[in-house]
């Protein structure tokens, strides 16, 4: 079995490979491979950065739909995506939660799960050619790992309403313009960039970070009820004709 994330350390930054081709799809195995990670990282109070990055050219393609495409319409689909749902929540709030600065370096695109993976993290660096979108009402879904949420306390109800509503997908650029990353750098500097990021924090002062992180956090915690609402209204669309029609043709890859 792919090991589907890598981790590594060295000195005080760690590094989190995503690395499930084609896309990085975050599945039951993927998202089993996370928690072990953060429980690693979790016991690692030396660390002060943690990068992650894609083994691919992707940085992740979303959720698995042919794993959520085997609930829809099953009786017993809405118990399972809202198990899966509230497991992925808990995964990414753990890694919001981790003391040290965590770094999300986007050299591709970041789409639906895999953009709600990158907005738990503290920071994100974009490349050029890399697209950024929450497109799950293209499937008849909702955003349901965070995405309603962090977006909008991120980047405004303006923002959040035009990304999620219209499936918009946006540029790095764009997602700069926005707020939605802090940093968009040429293809060719971005690896440079995120190097020098990396190694610029991890020589600051460890406990400083972690102090400045936590009060930050206390402004903008994630909403309990956001994220009961998410789950919810993932768990009713998976069983409505016309959420099941959207998502079996884009499995199908029918026109629409």
């Amino acid at each position: 079995m792919p090991e589907l994330l890598r981790l590594a350390a060295e000195g005080r930054v760690a590094t989190l490979t995503l690395d499930n081709p084609p896309v990085n799809a975050i599945g039951s195995a993927m998202l089993a491979a996370l928690e072990r990670v953060l429980a690693e990282l979790e016991a690692q109070p030396e660390v002060s950065v943690l990068r992650i990055r894609s083994a691919g050219r992707m940085f992740s393609a979303g959720a698995d739909l042919k794993e959520i495409g085997t609930w829809a319409g099953s009786p017993t689909g809405p118990d399972a995506m809202g198990s899966w749902l509230r497991r992925l929540h808990a995964a990414f709030d753990r890694l919001a939660a981790l003391p040290m600065l965590t770094i999300a370096e986007l050299s591709g695109s970041a789409l639906g799960g895999g953009l709600e993976m990158a907005l738990a993290c503290d920071l994100r660096l974009a490349a050029e050619g890399a697209t950024f979108g929450l497109p799950e009402v293209k499937v008849g879904l909702v955003p349901g790992a965070g995405g309603t949420q962090r977006l909008t306390t991120l980047c405004g109800i303006g923002t959040a309403k035009r990304l999620i509503l219209t499936g918009e997908t946006i540029g790095a650029d764009e997602a700069l313009r926005l707020g939605l990353v802090q940093w968009a750098y040429p293809a060719e500097a971005f690896r440079d960039a995120a190097d020098e990021l990396a190694h610029r924090s991890a020589a600051l002062p460890g406990e400083a970070i972690r102090a400045a992180k936590s009060c930050i956090d206390v402004a903008a915690p994630m909403a309990p009820a956001g994220a009961m609402a998410e789950i919810a209204a993932v768990q009713r669309l998976l069983m409505m004709a016309e959420s099941r029609a959207a998502l079996d043709a884009f499995l199908s890859k029918r026109p629409r």
